[in-house]
């Protein structure tokens, strides 16, 4: 019986921001959650529990003392973060958990924990039921994933899975309205977190082709395979990827590092039978080098390629940040833009396309809300609408909006739409776009990180001196919506529900609010 000096609970404060109204102060939010304590000092937890906190305090199961923590390390790909603690009487009450490899499907497992219900510490049994490249419902990434039948609440998350006294996993996600089924982070990709850290080298690669399996037998016979071959056949290479020059579209990748594809696009690795061949490319780090040997034109090749993408990193949209503020910028004084993150959308319930970066800055900026006023009349229905041009400057980031907003000698200021739409303001002067700001409270019209791109623009004398007041509807008067978080008094997994799309059912297993 493992002694309970390495479970750890988390207490955690942390700033939550509302990219509906990007100007707008955060709020605070507490909750709980799991932790355990490995080698060297450190506490192991998920990214969820702990990323993007402000304070937080960390409790042994088998004391009554709260001691402060630091956050060392996060990674939200994962859901892990490393916590440490200055106070040397806190190890010396606590003893490290050895670190085990992936379990096996049906091996025992128990699950340590500070889930709802108590206060105290909690037990659970149960086996594992299923390994598989699946979704992490919190970075939005997939990655190796186990399901265990011992149940897991709200409260469990960054709580450690042993099995014969070893580290075997991480729990991190649930299902709603499901019994005894539950998702923990395994062994290897712990491990590759705690290498991350220890190298400084944070993220998952990832090559950011799209494949094609080849199951069809005509499919195989088209590409000149023989009927000892499998593999997986490149369909598209973006040019950021770091295999473009190296495979080619219509290649059949048949091995990635001498292990074979199937081709149904599985690799077969003990413990795992039947996992997708994405795991090979995940599981190494970043900047290590890959072989590949491909079919081309019917000739077998080898190719070698530096892993340099990681995951998230070669898309248009922007990962989730956690505790961060939103950057956004006020053209005018009343149409407000922000670069599209998962962030604004899942807290504007818009929808966008993901496609692949073209340049390594490219991103897609969209405007957010319309200012009610005079000058904006007629626009209210464009909120979310993509930005294509501003003043005829092709807009790749939202740097290029403050450059072409900033460099216009126009009357008006133009903002084309991707959708074709066309809106057209005065470039009013420096104190009517601040009237307009403070009729809506607001104290800048630009986020803090965009502030070393403010200057002076130019001014029409003839708007620079007028002193007609701003125009308001009665509607536009009141205060803007506060967006409503959905989380309940004890639960805060209504509100990591909202965080998500709404074909996943898996949800974050974190814990009540104190």
């Amino acid at each position: 019986m493992v002694g309970e000096n390495f479970a750890v609970k988390i207490y955690t404060c942390a700033l939550q921001y509302d990219y509906q109204t990007p100007w707008k102060a955060p709020t605070i939010s507490r909750w709980t959650g799991s932790g355990f304590v490995i080698d060297g000092k450190r506490i192991i937890t998920n990214a969820h529990v702990a990323g993007g906190a402000v304070f937080l305090e960390v409790q042994l199961a088998n004391d009554s003392v709260k001691y402060p923590a630091t956050l060392k390390a996060v990674s939200h790909e994962c859901d892990l973060a490393e916590l440490t603690v200055d106070n040397e009487e806190f190890w010396q009450k606590t003893a490290a958990l050895p670190i085990g490899e992936t379990p096996q499907r049906k091996q025992k497992v128990e699950v340590h924990g500070f889930p709802i219900g108590g206060e105290g510490y909690c037990i659970t049994d149960g086996i594992v039921s299923r390994l598989e490249n699946d979704m992490y419902v919190h970075g939005e990434q997939i990655l190796l994933s186990t399901q265990v039948s011992a149940p897991i609440n709200p409260g469990n998350s960054g709580g450690a899975v042993l099995s014969e006294g070893k580290v075997v996993g991480v729990v991190h996600q649930g299902i709603n309205r499901s019994q005894s089924i539950g998702y923990m982070i395994p062994a290897s990709v712990l491990k590759h977190f705690i290498e991350q850290v220890r190298t400084n080298n944070m993220g998952f690669p990832t090559l950011g082709i799209e494949c094609q399996n080849m199951e069809n037998p005509f499919l195989r016979e088209q590409y000149q395979m023989d009927k000892t071959q499998t593999g997986i056949l490149v369909r598209d290479i973006p040019d950021l990827s770091c295999v473009k020059g190296k495979l080619q579209e219509g290649d059949v990748i048949l091995k990635i590092n001498g292990i074979q594809i199937w081709n149904d696009g599985t690799v077969h690795l003990d413990p795992m039978k039947h996992i997708d061949y994405r795991y090979l490319i995940n599981n190494s780090l970043l900047g290590s080098e890959v072989e590949f040997e491909i079919l081309r034109d019917g000739k077998k090749l080898v190719e070698k390629a530096t892993l340099t993408n990681s995951l998230g990193s070669m898309q248009v949209i922007a990962p989730l940040s956690f505790g961060k503020p939103p950057t956004y910028f006020i053209i005018g004084g009343g149409i407000v833009v922000q670069p599209v993150s998962k962030n604004f959308v899942n807290d504007t319930q818009k929808s966008y396309g993901n496609k692949q970066k073209g340049k390594p800055h490219e991103q897609l900026v969209a405007i957010n809300t319309i200012l009610k006023s005079e000058y904006t009349q007629g626009y209210d229905d464009f909120n979310g609408e993509l930005i294509a041009k501003v003043n005829d400057k092709e807009i790749m980031h939202i740097r290029d909006v403050i450059d072409a907003i900033q460099n216009n000698q126009g009357k008006f200021h133009k903002i084309q739409t991707q959708s074709g739409k066309m809106i057209v303001l005065p470039r009013l002067s420096t104190k009517l776009r601040q009237d307009l700001l403070k009729a809506y409270q607001i104290n800048s019209d630009r986020s803090s990180d965009l502030s070393q791109y403010a200057k002076s623009e130019p001014q029409l004398p003839a708007i620079a001196s007028s002193s007609q007041p701003i125009l308001f509807s009665k509607a536009s008067q009141r205060k803007p919506r506060k967006y409503r978080h959905t989380k309940s008094v004890h639960n805060v997994d209504q509100h990591l529900v909202a965080e998500l799309t709404d074909s996943l059912s898996r949800v974050r297993i974190q814990g009540k609010h104190l």
